[in-house]
């Protein structure tokens, strides 16, 4: 409630200072921004689902006789779901060192990731990623997105799903977002726990998620980019 309130108030004050702008465009955008700071959680479930298939198509995916795809069945042959919550993987043929989660669980790992982890380390990295969809890291990201996207949006119609009304461009680039996810330190944490949760229930210790840790920090871009401080949090891991 207060979120709605203050996202109320700024929009009242720009509209009282902007006579000169385009109010239907205002209003519009008004509308679009409640819409995304109340969407509920089946919508930022569609979302994620459209995010997902949009990135499917526009990536190359290892097919079911592929090594990676056989390597990473064989890795995650204990994580199909968890807690409840199904997950779905799929490996991307593209030589850049990354993976991502979306808030519906869908995860994707990149082969160039795989080229660089021993199959405990791709674990803990993929458990970390569980733990962004499990701790609802995802979803809140998914939902900040939104509402950065909305304030751009003026043409949403008053009434309608912010979802059902965003276009297919629109769409993209929530997704593009979403691989590239900047979490907070606090989150970084919190899934690097999970992923040491899940190396410890495949009888594997902490020096895999040490070791992944160190070959993610030295180098940048993609996976380096997105989750940051990995050489440090390494150190945190390794001093337990």
């Amino acid at each position: 409630m207060i979120k709605k309130l203050i996202i109320s108030g700024l929009l009242l004050g720009s509209l009282s200072a902007c006579e000169g702008m385009n109010t239907a465009g205002m209003v519009d955008a008004a509308s679009s921004l409640f819409q995304a700071a109340t969407i509920n959680d089946a919508e930022i479930q569609a979302l994620a689902v459209q995010s997902q298939q949009q990135l499917d198509q526009q990536n190359t995916v290892a097919d079911a006789n592929s090594s990676y795809t056989k390597r990473l069945n064989n890795i995650t042959r204990n994580l199909r779901s968890y807690n409840g919550k199904a997950l779905d993987y799929k490996v991307y043929l593209n030589p850049e060192v990354n993976a991502f989660a979306l808030p519906n669980g869908s995860i994707r790992v990149y082969s160039g990731l795989m080229d660089k982890m021993t199959d405990p380390e791709l674990l803990f990295v993929i458990g970390h990623e569980v733990g962004h969809v499990m701790n609802g890291h995802s979803k809140s990201q998914a939902r900040t997105n939104l509402l950065t996207l909305a304030a751009r949006k003026a043409g949403a119609a008053s009434g309608n799903s912010i979802v059902a009304s965003l276009s297919g461009n629109e769409i993209g680039t929530l997704a593009h977002n979403l691989v590239n996810a900047q979490y907070s330190q606090s989150h970084e944490l919190e899934s690097d726990a999970y992923g040491l949760k899940i190396l410890q229930e495949n009888n594997y210790d902490k020096s895999h998620a040490v070791s992944a840790l160190r070959k993610l920090g030295s180098g940048g871009g993609g996976f380096f980019s997105s989750h940051p401080d990995s050489a440090k949090r390494a150190d945190r891991i390794e001093k337990m």
